[in-house]
């Protein structure tokens, strides 16, 4: 069997996303993936931090758990899952940089091949025009099933399952750099 290594990477206020990321984490572990959690800070006023409940203290939580992407967690990657936030699906800044850093990933020549998905949570609206994004990038785009769980937690498990469970056979195939 080959090591595939997955790459989560979420933003989260209240710990909603972070939820689903962990479960779209889980099923890259069940599927015998390495992965590495990282989670996008987001830059914000300390007035608008307060504005939503649970927001400073799930932050201040993440921030001693978990640390930011890393140009080495993306050229180690065989898949990257992407997990935002729906706000009235508009990508924040930190994601807008997030993903440009991957166009000039993509323009290297560092992205051929990898597999990649995306999840908003509240959202399909945010989810579409997120996975519009990365199909642009040379990625090997596997859009989620929205209907495939009753919940997004489950969905993201089942889906990180079968997207690292994708990527073994793409690369077993030859087909990829998976």
């Amino acid at each position: 069997m080959q090591d595939i290594n997955a790459l989560i990477t979420f933003s989260s206020r209240t710990g909603e996303t972070e939820k689903v990321a962990l479960a779209a984490a889980l099923g890259a572990v069940q599927a015998r993936a390495f992965i590495r959690l990282r989670w996008l800070r987001e830059n914000v006023d300390d007035q608008t931090i307060d504005s939503v409940s649970g927001w400073r203290e799930n932050r201040d939580r993440m921030a001693r758990e978990y640390i930011g992407p890393r140009e080495i967690d993306f050229l180690l990657a065989d898949v990257l899952v992407l997990g935002m936030p729906a706000r009235d699906g508009v990508p924040s800044p930190e994601w807008k940089t997030y993903l440009e850093g991957l166009q000039v990933l993509q323009s290297a020549g560092k992205l051929h091949g990898k597999v990649a998905t995306a999840f908003a949570v509240g959202s399909d609206s945010a989810l579409v025009s997120l996975c519009s994004v990365l199909e642009g990038l040379d990625l090997i785009l596997v859009p989620p099933d929205l209907t495939a769980a009753a919940n997004a937690a489950e969905g993201a498990r089942l889906h990180g399952r079968r997207v690292t469970e994708g990527a073994r056979e793409l690369r077993k195939a030859g087909n990829s750099s998976a």
